[in-house]
This record gives structure tokens, sequence and C-alpha cells, in this order.
């Protein structure tokens, strides 16, 4: 009996097979490196979709949607979405995307895999823009650029410019109320939560000087004279020379409510947002009766819309 031969067959017979094991691990890994560069391209484009449909939240759901499918379009051939409100800040202020893709086996179909479905998910949230807006109101009025306008009067009863924004607490987005608060919100240690065209807020009374002033103090310390920020060409477009300066403000532009004049409400009223504009904080004056700004110009409230200043609002990844 040849017991050589028979092993020698014996060997043959598991090289056979661990040959066979090792090309099909080698094609799946290959296939799955293969799934995994194609994920995380998915993934890309998801991403980039949720961030197009946050900045179309403040208009409404269906341009949200609509840019958002049209971005991903952008970044990804084929493919399938979904949509989802959702609440990061306020109720609605961001979108879910999901995207699904059949991606194709190279070597696996051999297996019986002739393809796996990729899905990948991406939240994004919609803010107002420059970490949002302070808690002074403008009236819709025609304003020149790189001229000077009192954006806040206290007059003890009504306090013209001033007004109650939503802040964040750390759990959810509640109204401002107190003196604290509203300083905190001026001075940037408060965040103001996302304000929206047609929002219905109330005006803040009482006698608001003290927090004013320090407010602006805290924020910003020694003010800088505006030629420094902002410059303007002879058409009145604007050029920022610094950007990123704690004067740069985003107002609210506002409306009485519900008479939708152009007049500051008496008392404990309310204004309705009709839009947004950029201002350059230039003094505090009498104590913090009043505070003066130069006029920028108005903050597009279209967030694809292009221009020389920033839109009222942008987008953040969120999850």
């Amino acid at each position: 009996m040849n017991d050589t031969g028979s092993q020698r067959g014996q060997t043959l017979v598991l090289l056979t097979l661990f040959m066979f094991v090792l090309l099909g691990m080698c094609a799946l890994v290959i296939d799955m490196g293969s799934w995994y560069q194609q994920k995380r391209s998915l993934q890309n484009g998801t991403d980039a979709g949720a961030l197009a449909g946050a900045a179309g939240l403040p208009v409404n759901w269906s341009t949200a949607t609509t840019a958002a499918g049209s971005e991903f379009g952008k970044n990804v051939v084929g493919g399938s979405l979904s949509y989802q409100s959702a609440t990061t800040y306020r109720s609605g202020d961001s979108i879910i995307v999901t995207a699904s893709k059949s991606s194709p086996s190279f070597f696996a179909k051999a297996f019986g895999h002739s393809s796996v479905t990729l899905t990948t998910t991406a939240k994004a949230t919609v803010t107002n823009a420059g970490g949002g807006a302070l808690p002074w109101g403008v009236m819709q009025k025609p304003y020149v650029p790189g001229a000077n306008y009192p954006i806040y009067v206290d007059n003890s009863g009504p306090n013209n410019g001033s007004i109650s924004l939503p802040a964040w607490n750390g759990t959810s987005c509640g109204l401002s109320s107190g003196a604290s608060l509203y300083r905190d919100e001026i001075d940037g240690s408060a965040g103001t939560c996302l304000v929206k065209l047609n929002d219905v807020i109330d005006t803040k009374s009482g006698q608001n000087t003290g927090p004013t002033t320090q407010g602006v103090n805290s924020r910003c310390g020694t003010l800088k004279p505006a030629s420094t920020i902002v410059s303007f060409a002879a058409n009145g477009t604007p050029t920022l020379l610094q950007p990123a300066s704690c004067q740069l403000v985003l107002l609210p532009t506002v409306l009485d409510y519900p008479s939708s004049l152009p007049v500051w409400p008496g008392g404990g009223g309310q204004v309705k947002v009709v839009g947004f504009s950029w201002w350059v904080i230039t003094a505090v004056l009498q104590g913090g009766k009043e505070v003066d700004a130069m006029y920028v110009g108005d903050a597009p409230t279209d967030p694809f819309a292009g221009g020389a200043l920033s839109g009222a609002f942008q987008a953040q990844l969120t999850g």
C-alpha cells in the first residue's frame, strides 16, 4: 500500500480547498474595499445634500428637499433619497437626509452576492449667521449704506429696538425675559436660537440701559471706527475689511404686528420679522440709552443667493 501517494493526494485536495478559500477571501477584500470607497462617496454626497437642505429650511420644506436632492445629484450618480424633519435647537430647524444606493460586486458574485445596498444618513441644522441675531429689531425703512442710525433707544416704554429673542438654555430654546439674559445675548455668551421670516416676537419692556452698556462693553470693549471694518463703493456696495469683527451684527428687520406698519408698538407689543440686515455698532450713548450703528446692507434671506454680504442663515452638520 503506497501511503506516500495517498498523502500526496490528500495534500493536493487540501491545497485546492485552501486556494479556493484564499481566492474567496481576496475577492471579498477587493469588493469590501470598493464598497467602502463608494460608501464614503455616498456619505459625502449625503452630507452635501443635508447642508443644502438645511439652508433651504427658512424658505419652506419644499425648497429644503429640492435643494437637498439637487446638491446630492451633483455629487452622486444614481441612488435614492428620503427626508425627515427634525429638531436640534428649535422645532423644524433640521433635516435628516437618508441615501441608499446599490453597489455591484466584482468577485463576490461568484459566491451568490451580485450586489449590496449602501445606506448613509446625515443631519444638518440651520442657524442665523454671525453667531445669531442680536436682541434688537430695526424697522423696515429705507437705509443708506454707510450712514449711521439709532438701532436701540431706551424710551422706558416703549423700548425702541429691544426684542425678546429665544435663547438656548442647554437643552431647548426658550424666550428671553430677564435683563441679564438680554445682556448675555448682546455680548454673545448666551446664543440666540434661530429667528425666521414671519416670526412674531415680543418687544422687551422696561429700562435696559445698564444691560445694554454692559453687553456691548463685554462684547467688544473699545469700539473701533466703522471705516476699519467696512468700506463702500460709490454705488453703496460694501466690502468687509474685518468680517469677523464683534461690531458687525445681524439684526431682524421688523414691522408692527398685527398692523404691519413700520412703527414701534407701544407697551408690551409685538413685531413681525420680515427680513434681516447687517450693521456695524458705532457708539453707545447716554449710558446705554441709545446704541448707534452704521447700516451695511440687507442680509439675503434666500440661502442660495450670492452677493457681497453673507446671508441671514447658515447650515452645519449636526449628525
